[in-house]
């Protein structure tokens, strides 16, 4: 029978970003946080970037699992990630996830969830939105491919 996770492991940050590292002394640096994608047409694949998650309490699990959710349901993708319970109960339990050359076939809000066994410890939503070329510029574009 696999442990469960306890009520206690939980999700205390989640970011997508261009970038992220772990240095040596355990201090998470993140450059280029974002939330929104702007897209010139669908379907795009962005060419890189990361899913960072900062995991906070106790726990038996020693995986924890991310999964994106597109607008209309779909799961497009799920990974296994392995943790190590007894660094995150001592506070280091970040996790960062590269991301290659995602498929966006829709615009709408897309969810990156983070479950551990049967409980979804929290989500980080990422929305692709259309650009006119005529309109300032978000922060964030995906050029056509």
């Amino acid at each position: 029978m696999a442990a469960q996770p306890s009520d206690d492991l939980s999700l205390q940050l989640g970011v997508l970003c261009d970038y992220a590292m772990i240095s040596q002394d355990g201090k998470l640096s993140l450059i280029g946080i974002f939330d929104r994608i702007g897209v010139m047409q669908v379907p795009v694949h962005h060419p890189r970037f990361f899913v960072v998650a900062a995991l906070h309490g106790e726990t038996e699990v020693n995986a924890v699992e991310m999964e994106l959710v597109t607008p209309d349901g779909r799961s497009i993708m799920r990974q296994q990630i392995g943790i190590d319970p007894e660094a995150i109960s001592a506070g280091n339990g970040n996790l960062l996830l590269e991301v290659t050359m995602l498929p966006l076939e829709m615009v709408g809000r897309y969810e990156f969830r983070l479950h551990a066994g049967d409980d979804v410890l929290g989500m980080i939503p990422l929305t692709v939105a259309p650009v006119n070329m005529n309109q300032p510029a978000p922060l964030h574009i995906v050029p056509n491919t």
